[in-house]
């Protein structure tokens, strides 16, 4: 509870700022009151913290902003009001009135309106209830005391208003702003992920244009290769999340894509287990081309038999990730050098990762990378 990674926005990390005096300040009270045997506040105190205990534990879970600090709002206001009488307005409790008026400015416009005229209301009821039957306190008979509390406090209400609107105003600007860039991104990655297929389908063409078999291996293997690049921007362009990709969802489509287009009718499977891992479009270019690489190169030389399966596994250990490439293929005895290797190699390097090979039982590709790789 109360975890500040949980507080992401501005307006999130104010409402934290308010959570942390609100539960600091109830704590300290009961304390005092504890040691002062004013066990009636001790009560208050007590029973206002368990609610706030729930009204956050409810925010962090459900995330209703405004429900949120109109609870703690109203919950603060009353324990106040409370304390203003049992204490018969002493000046420290009065003063105190204030913290929950400028919190409201956390409230949105309308809602700003309603429960600062419902809270102003009350407020008046109490104080006509202290002048009424508490008329031998002092600071009620003292009108120089009162012109200058309610200057105060209309002075907070007003400011808290112009603030409010100001954060309002402010907040639409940039939500505007943040999303005419968010539909550019988006058009420039759709627009990259189709010049990108455009490519890959010249590559196509070209292919008809010779009958030569090496040339048509050529061909395919950069048509997958310019495929692999174009489906990192596709599946930014249809998610919320303009800077990071989802490791599974981006390998799991990967993979399928390369075993329909490669495997023909061969019964090749995949055995795929990746945990949670969210990074980079440059980090996932890298890894989509070692596992195109990786799988083509099974597709076609592991399985004299057509049959086999290939697995693709992520690890996380404590301070690093591990990717586990391996098919229970022919094998090999020794690692081959070709273009598809020294891309492997570029690739691990680029990712600042390490590479480990095991030749046997099939093949086996270990990469040990940290998962914070820029």
């Amino acid at each position: 509870m109360l975890n500040k990674k949980n507080y992401t926005s501005t307006k999130e990390q104010y409402l934290y700022g308010v959570l942390l005096i609100f539960i600091l300040g109830a704590v300290f009270s009961a304390i005092l009151r504890m040691y002062t045997q004013e066990y009636i506040i001790t009560l208050i105190d007590a029973i206002a913290l368990s609610i706030g205990y729930f009204i956050i534990r409810d925010y962090e879970k459900e995330r209703h902003f405004s429900l949120t600090v109109i609870r703690l709002f109203w919950l603060s206001s009353i324990v106040i009001f409370t304390f203003i009488i049992y204490f018969q307005y002493s000046l420290h409790i009065l003063l105190i009135l204030l913290v929950p008026l400028t919190g409201s400015i956390l409230l949105e416009h309308k809602d700003f309106l309603y429960h600062g005229a419902f809270f102003l209301g009350l407020f008046f009821l109490v104080m006509l209830y202290g002048f009424i039957h508490k008329s031998q306190y002092h600071y009620l008979n003292d009108t120089n005391f009162l012109v200058s509390f309610f200057l105060l406090f209309f002075f907070v209400l007003g400011l808290s208003l112009v603030y409010n609107q100001s954060i309002k105003k402010s907040y639409l600007e940039l939500k505007k702003a943040n999303e005419q860039k968010v539909f550019l991104l988006k058009e420039i990655h759709h627009r990259v992920k189709n010049n990108l297929n455009i490519v890959a389908s010249i590559l196509g063409l070209e292919r008809l244009e010779s009958d030569n078999k090496e040339v048509h291996k050529l061909i395919n293997q950069n048509k997958l290769r310019i495929e692999s690049i174009a489906m990192v921007h596709e599946i930014l362009y249809k998610s919320d999340d303009l800077e990071n990709i989802n490791f599974k969802t981006y390998i799991q489509k990967l993979s399928e894509h390369i075993l329909i287009t490669e495997s023909n009718h061969d019964n090749v499977n995949l055995d795929i287990d990746i945990v949670s891992l969210e990074l980079s479009i440059e980090s996932m270019i890298q890894f989509g081309i070692i596992i195109n690489e990786l799988m083509t190169n099974s597709i076609k030389y592991a399985f004299p038999d057509k049959t086999g399966v290939i697995s693709i596994h992520l690890q996380k250990h404590e301070y690093e990730y591990k990717l586990i490439y391996k098919d229970n293929g022919a094998g090999m005895k020794e690692a081959q050098s070709g273009f598809g290797q020294n891309l492997i190699k570029m690739s691990v390097k680029q990712l600042k990762a390490e590479l480990s090979i095991v030749y046997q039982k099939g093949l086996k590709y270990e990469i040990t990378f940290k998962g914070d790789i820029a």
